[in-house]
């Protein structure tokens, strides 16, 4: 079913290219204005700065702990602009992105491919809920982050902290926050699928299509995630390759941007021929039989239960 489903998802695109251009261009934007707002203000942040020409000549012959603690230091004494910057640029990049997202979702559920979808209002407010997942993630890896340092300096020997139970802790706190954020994300992709009216419904029928065709979406998803993987190792192999060959910065920089540009479109390709194939699964009727051999019922009880009329004498 997955390698079907995923065939008859790049089909589709490629019967109806506006469908991966919509998708390309609400998350290309986003991506633009993220980038565009990062630029900014990292340079409000820089201006603010006063640089001194003999302490950064005095910090290249620092060893690399002394060097972070000098540059923790210097963040820390900008602490309340920096706050005030990060608090800023993530309360828009946030408005943005849940009107951008839940736009731009509703533009390719319009498309035949995937037709009927959610609706605005939904769309809209599983952007939110998506948004506050990201947000609750960032703020348990702080969380996370400022637990470790803390049991790091209390088990602290000569003076220094425990950097291996540290590192422990913030692995085991990224695996999990990683893990719990990627399968909400994932059951959420799922929900503007369905066309039920309301939020609440949707996400009713969402839990009831996975505990029905739990297996077939397990394999998609599986089979996707392979690909996408390897086109990850992919783009990170020719990075490396390209960074040791290309001395020039210029071109280093232009030629790193393609491979990113390049992975992103795949990645976008790959996400909505898994899209599409949901909602063809969606649409394929569940009519399995239970089997008679591996249930103690007799075949007459396994027919009644799948809905079979069953003649009378039949058996």
């Amino acid at each position: 079913m997955s390698r079907n489903g995923l065939l008859e998802g790049i089909r589709e695109i490629g019967h109806d290219p506006a469908l991966l251009l919509t998708e390309i261009g609400w998350r290309w934007s986003f991506g633009a204005i993220a980038v565009l707002v990062a630029a900014v203000s990292t340079f409000l942040i820089l201006d603010s700065v006063s640089v001194d020409p003999r302490r950064l000549q005095a910090m290249a012959t620092l060893n690399p702990l002394q060097l972070a603690q000098n540059i923790v230091e210097g963040i820390a004494s900008m602490g309340a602009l920096l706050w005030r910057v990060a608090f800023a640029a993530g309360l828009l990049l946030t408005v943005i992105w849940v009107l951008i997202s839940a736009l731009g979702r509703y533009a390719t559920l319009a498309r035949p491919a995937l037709k009927p979808g959610a609706s605005l209002q939904v769309c809209f407010v599983l952007s939110v809920i998506r948004a506050m997942l990201a947000l609750a993630s960032i703020a348990a890896w702080f969380i996370a982050g400022m637990f470790a340092a803390m049991l790091g300096s209390a088990t602290s020997r000569s003076g220094a902290p425990d950097l291996g139970l540290m590192s422990t802790i913030l692995c085991l706190a990224f695996l999990v926050i990683v893990g719990v954020w990627s399968t909400s994300n994932w059951f959420l992709s799922l929900v503007p699928l369905r066309p039920e009216p309301t939020w609440t419904q949707c996400l009713l029928s969402t839990l009831s299509f996975i505990r029905s065709r739990r297996d077939e979406l397990l394999e998609i998803s599986i089979v996707n995630g392979i690909l996408r993987g390897g086109l990850l190792l992919v783009a990170v192999l020719l990075s490396l390759a390209v960074s040791s060959v290309i001395t020039n910065a210029r071109i280093l920089v232009a030629d790193l941007l393609a491979i990113s540009l390049l992975y992103f479109l795949v990645a976008d390709f790959l996400y909505m021929t898994r899209l599409v194939a949901f909602r063809r699964l969606r649409d394929e009727p569940v009519s399995q039989l239970p089997s008679a051999v591996f249930s103690h019922a007799d075949p007459r009880t396994a027919m009644a239960q799948a809905g079979t009329p069953v003649p009378p004498n039949s058996f």
